[in-house]
């Protein structure tokens, strides 16, 4: 079995802070702005640039509509931040069956 090796130069980023840094601070466009530009509330892409909540399907999609990025883009990032936050986290489960 080959052994993971992690790479700790590269930070993973939540997706909100990528949007952020490459979308919404190069264009100079505010939270409130474009979050109108999205139709959703402030409060939602508040949360979400902020790291407070995930990108969903809907979001993922209206992101794509919104700065020409993918939507799988977006929920990939999502995904690898996820999975990154929860490399420390002690999982205990027992195989639901013989596999391997």
């Amino acid at each position: 079995m080959a052994e993971l090796i992690r790479s700790t130069r590269l930070a993973v980023q939540h997706p909100g802070q990528v949007l952020l840094q490459r979308c919404l601070q190069p264009h100079n466009l505010s939270i409130a702005e474009a979050a109108a530009k999205l139709h959703i509330s402030r409060k939602q892409l508040s949360l979400f640039v902020n790291g407070h909540s995930s990108v969903s399907v809907l979001l993922a999609k209206k992101l794509e509509l919104g700065t020409g990025i993918s939507a799988q883009f977006w929920l990939s990032r999502q995904q690898k931040y996820d999975l990154h936050k929860a490399a420390t986290l002690n999982v205990v489960a027992e195989p639901l069956y013989q596999y391997g």
